[in-house]
């Protein structure tokens, strides 16, 4: 009975080892398609930097050949390639800071190889007095590394029969030098660097939105904190990504002949993001408002307050496709924005899907919401290259007046068109304690 009791036991293991391993696998493909992925995007954006890194490589020891009749001008190759480098971040004072600590450490290492030669010992003394000069005379890491390196490769190089010292430093100065040429020449568009970085920053605020319209639209305050910590530990990295950005087409337009004609409009997108990181610093207020708003309120349903965040998503959508023009457009945008801002008055977003407002702590914190979605939208306007003034004109008046139990806007009279733009305290305090409160003590 014993071993027939066993057999099931046995089995059943089998098909749990089975079923446990299944996940393992598909998280196992699932990384191994992540990291693929992952591999390709990289490699599809640097691919420009690094055929300008080989081509720079590979003229600059033509150059030397050609120039110097030198045999192996490594030298020349390596300064270059490293010069160019990986990524975007090789502004021109980066590259003139390698540059110096390339030269730095290659007369250093051929004044050190005369003196003392080169040897175990040798290379220890001169790398540590490298660095420690190099520390000494600039703060910046990248002329420290570069010192360093450089005069350790002057160390261990073999000598060749052609090659002196004085050749070796001839070289360095033609790898900068054609480095610095290939990197103004062959830049391309300077645009390109923003409209990528401005796309990844406005679909992380696409995606923002639309978590927060989907807790809305379900009154689950779960999702809008959850889009709220997502906000919080991602948001700044895409904001320093368009900076940088900004930096690097701005030089490029400044120096580079091919992005001179590029000029105003990487002056225009380099504008695009003041108001729109504005916009993603003011997304994490929002999500935070609609997180307490969602809570004083008790899970209701909002689909008013979810159309307008979609409608904020809509011409969120159409900044992004803006940037990605030959020539920046802010039109259909601005549109997107007109209708964003006809939902942003407490009447229309307070009202849950059964048509009744909130309590006393409901509609205090749904009024904070609505004038954090109306900063939202100012900030959004003054992006497409508005005025504060003339973004303003696009929201509904905050001013209403009494009449009866009905509360909401009312055509402006001369005296309220005094106290608008902006709304009056008066105004917000009105709103917070309104007869659209249902516990408001009559």
């Amino acid at each position: 009975m014993s071993r027939r009791a066993e057999k099931p036991s046995t089995g059943s293991s089998r098909a749990s080892t089975a079923t446990t391993a299944i996940p393992v696998l598909e998280r196992a493909r699932s990384s191994v398609s992540s990291w693929f992925l992952t591999g390709l995007s990289r490699g599809r954006q640097d691919v420009l930097t690094v055929s300008r890194a080989a081509v720079a490589a590979s003229l600059a020891y033509l150059v030397s050949s050609v120039l110097w009749d030198h045999e192996f001008p490594f030298f020349s190759s390596i300064v270059a390639f490293v010069i160019i480098g990986f990524g975007i971040e090789k502004k021109m004072r980066k590259i003139v800071e390698m540059a110096s600590g390339v030269m730095f450490g290659v007369l250093l290492g051929e004044v050190a190889r005369q003196v003392i030669g080169s040897g175990t010992w040798q290379i220890l003394v001169v790398v540590f007095c490298a660095g420690m000069l190099a520390r000494f005379i600039d703060k910046s890491n990248l002329f420290g590394f570069q010192t360093a390196i450089q005069s350790l490769l002057v160390m261990i190089m073999p000598h060749t029969p052609t090659m002196t010292p004085g050749g070796r430093v001839l070289d360095a100065v033609t790898g900068v030098v054609v480095a610095i040429i290939v990197h103004l020449l062959l830049s391309g568009d300077p645009r390109r660097l923003q409209s990528r970085a401005a796309i990844s920053f406005y679909q992380e605020l696409e995606d923002s939105l639309v978590s927060l319209a989907l807790a809305a639209r379900s009154g689950d305050r779960d999702v809008s904190q959850a889009a709220l910590v997502t906000l919080r530990d991602s948001s700044q990295k895409y904001t320093d990504e368009w900076t940088l950005a900004n930096d690097v087409a701005n030089e490029m337009a400044t120096f580079s002949p091919s992005g001179l004609r590029h000029a105003d409009d990487v002056g225009r997108l380099e504008h695009l993001l003041i108001g729109s990181d504005r916009a993603m610093r003011n997304m994490r207020v929002i999500a935070r408002r609609q997180t307490e708003f969602l809570d004083a309120v008790r899970g209701d349903a909002h689909s008013t307050l979810a159309d307008a965040l979609l409608a904020a998503r809509d011409a969120v959508t159409e900044l992004s496709t803006a940037v990605t023009h030959d020539e920046v457009d802010f039109t259909t945008a601005r549109r997107r924005l007109q209708l964003y801002c006809s939902y942003l008055t407490p009447e229309m977003l307070l009202r849950n899907d059964e048509g009744t407002r909130p309590g006393r702590a409901g509609h205090f914190e749904g009024v904070t919401l609505t004038v954090q979605l109306r900063s939202l939208a100012i900030d959004l306007l003054q992006a497409t290259g508005l005025t504060a003034s003339e973004a303003k004109q696009f929201l509904p008046s905050l001013v209403i007046a009494a009449d009866g139990d009905a509360i909401g806007p009312r055509p402006l009279t001369t005296e309220m068109r005094a106290l608008e733009p902006p709304a009056t305290t008066e105004a917000l305090e009105l709103l917070i304690t309104s007869r659209s409160d249902p516990d408001r003590r009559r």
